[in-house]
């Protein structure tokens, strides 16, 4: 027959052993908190060398390192376009009046070809007896585009050009575009420069 007491002190220190054993969801929080640590000391060890390899390259990209062979100095390519604009003097003029047109960006010594051109619609410039034959009409516009060769020169040594050219009298265009169209130097394509003028009619 089992010993009463026995019994009762065994059932005591199950009890002691069971209270003594920590919850499962402590467990787990110990193994997440381990988890944390090991991950911070893992960052810590990555920054660490991080910075310790930094003093270097900004040495290097600073010039505080050996010195090496320099570039040599080399001249900029050839602008392949003009330097300035096509230029109009005066950009105000009448019906058979003279403009000087200045540029540059062209082929030493070949020829340049300057004209006018106009698009489908442009305002006519009416004289002022006109006017006065229906005040209040809308003002008359360019039936069709046009285009118009006015002159020809050579460019000079340095690219640059300067030619006279005489607006025509008819059509009589309000604003008119005059250009100028050359070979460049550096390509076999044409280069056409553009500039907007105002031509009045004095009549």
């Amino acid at each position: 027959m089992a010993d009463p007491e026995h019994g009762l002190r065994q059932l005591v220190e199950e009890g002691t052993r069971s209270a003594r054993r920590p919850p499962l969801a402590d467990l787990r929080h110990r193994a997440r908190r381990r988890r944390t640590v090991r991950e911070v000391a893992t960052v810590t060890a990555v920054a660490a060398a991080v910075l310790a390899v930094f003093p270097l390259v900004a040495r290097e990209q600073s010039g505080t390192s050996a010195p090496g062979p320099t570039a040599s100095h080399t001249r900029p390519p050839t602008p392949t376009g003009p330097a300035e604009p096509l230029l109009a003097s005066p950009a105000e003029t009448v019906p058979g009046g003279t403009v000087t047109l200045t540029g540059t960006g062209c082929a030493p010594g070949k020829a340049v070809t300057l004209g006018i051109r106009w698009d489908r619609g442009a305002k006519l410039s009416p004289s002022t007896e006109e006017q006065k034959k229906s005040p209040g009409h809308p003002q008359a516009t360019a039936a069709a585009a046009g285009t118009h060769q006015l002159s020809s020169v050579d460019a000079l040594p340095t690219g640059s050009f300067e030619a006279k050219v005489r607006i025509p009298t008819s059509p009589v265009i309000n604003r008119p575009t005059l250009w100028a169209s050359c070979g460049t130097s550096t390509s076999s394509r044409q280069l056409t420069q553009y500039v907007s003028i105002v031509v009045r009619n004095p009549n």
